[in-house]
């Protein structure tokens, strides 16, 4: 009837996949290319860490899980491009080091700068539509730039084109790798040199920055090493040593510390999959339904109270197979801050190995969601948001599956399951 012209923007997607977790995952040396793991891996500037679970399960395995996660701390730092390559910032943290770095700035419009170690993420390329002023990125030691026209002619450093996004009245941007790991990034060496220049008289201007460093969550040893401090703390070892090269830019440390919430007598919806089908419909019906529960639980919506009665003509919102649906009370732990991948997969490792002890008569069927949503660092084909629902194998009945069974260990009037082969279901957001 009316003639609406279409948005120029892109549509929001969602993408939905489900599978079995690995009978057993080493910590020390988790998978990086399956998912849930690779997923986690590939969004490494994240804001806000957000975990939703039953009181119950909370109860029993977050002592544990809580001893095992470190803390994470981060900085605020205001410094130029040029002072990463200077002194024991570069030695002790890009040569030999493992950080996080990431500007200040709108991707698209204003500049804007990144860094990331390739302990981070599995090695590939970025993605070629990171549409922003000026853009940098560290994978194993490859500096990446990102660059407009005019600013790539005065760097004078060799670089290829990237695609514009199809972006209209966007001038060609320029992406220049740099491996600064080669035995020959060494100053003194003339290519060396030539990238030292075109970062002091070129982009030269200071930028405040996110400041992570990644050995600080790890092992003390590992971080004695990189920061020379004999503290035995691993959450001080590396930001907060008065002899670490980010000193000099008198950082601002921050503490990202979970905030808990209660919402009581939830309606929990029964989390079965439909059975396998050649239409595909069922299945996205049950995703979008789930993911709008988990959403709803996170907002505190009263919509998902046992007790909700609204009148429907304002809501008509139902909870997913309400007949046979459970009340629980449920937890929301909610971190914000810099916070690195490598920190999220640990927490999922760890709630998703931890042993739970339920006494007689309480329900066995456990679960917890795991949201991460990443700061916007390109303009189009980015990974926003990913929430990964894991559920127990009491709960998923995979008609597809092969049924693995916990071990069941019997102690007196409590029983240990051992958590092995569960299922998870991930949903990808991207906004577009």
């Amino acid at each position: 009837m009316f003639s609406f012209l279409e948005s120029k923007t892109s549509a929001s997607k969602a993408y939905v996949s489900h599978g079995n977790l690995p009978p057993f995952v080493d910590p020390e040396q988790p998978p990086s290319t399956k998912k849930p793991f690779s997923t986690i891996l590939g969004q490494p500037f994240t804001h806000t860490v957000q975990l939703v679970l039953p009181q119950e399960l909370y109860d029993v395995v977050w002592k544990e899980v809580e001893a095992k996660i470190s803390n994470i701390q981060y900085s605020r730092v205001i410094m130029p491009l040029s002072g990463l390559l200077e002194g024991d910032f570069f030695n002790r943290y890009i040569k030999i080091g493992n950080i996080l770095m990431l500007s200040e700035g709108r991707p698209g419009v204003d500049d804007r700068y990144s860094l990331k170690d390739g302990k981070l993420v599995p090695e590939r390329s970025c993605s070629p539509s990171c549409a922003i002023e000026c853009w940098l990125i560290l994978i194993s030691g490859v500096l990446r730039l990102e660059l407009a026209k005019d600013k790539y002619e005065r760097c004078g450093l060799v670089g290829q084109p990237v695609r514009d996004a199809g972006r209209k009245h966007f001038k060609t941007r320029y992406a220049v790798d740099i491996n600064l790991r080669l035995p020959s990034m060494l100053h003194g060496k003339k290519g060396f040199e030539r990238i030292v220049w075109a970062l002091k008289n070129v982009l030269n201007h200071s930028v405040t920055w996110l400041f992570h460093d990644l050995n600080s969550n790890s092992e003390p040893s590992k971080a004695i090493a990189s920061a020379k401090t004999d503290d035995n703390c691993v959450t001080e070892c590396s930001i907060a040593a008065t002899d670490a090269p980010i000193i000099e830019h008198h950082p601002v440390t921050k503490d990202c510390s979970p905030h808990q919430k209660i919402t009581e007598r939830v309606s929990v919806p029964n989390f079965i999959p439909p059975p396998y089908s050649d239409s595909n419909d069922d299945f996205e019906d049950w995703a979008l339904e789930t993911y709008e529960w988990l959403s709803l639980v996170a907002m505190e919506s009263p919509r998902i109270l046992s007790e909700d009665t609204i009148d429907p003509y304002l809501s008509r919102y139902q909870i997913p197979d309400g007949d046979s649906a459970k009340v629980l009370n449920m937890i929301t732990l909610t971190w914000t801050g810099f916070i690195p991948a490598l920190w999220a997969r640990h927490l999922f490792i760890c709630l998703s190995s931890a042993k739970t002890t339920i006494r007689e008569g309480a329900s066995s069927e456990h679960f917890f969601a795991l949201s991460a949503y990443s700061f916007k660092t390109a303009v189009t084909d980015q990974k926003d948001a990913y929430t990964i629902l894991y559920v127990s194998d009491e709960i998923v009945n995979n008609q597809s599956a092969v049924a693995v069974a916990g071990k069941t260990k019997e102690s007196g009037h409590s029983r240990i399951y051992e958590r092995r082969g569960r299922k998870y279901v991930l949903w990808e957001q991207s906004c577009g």
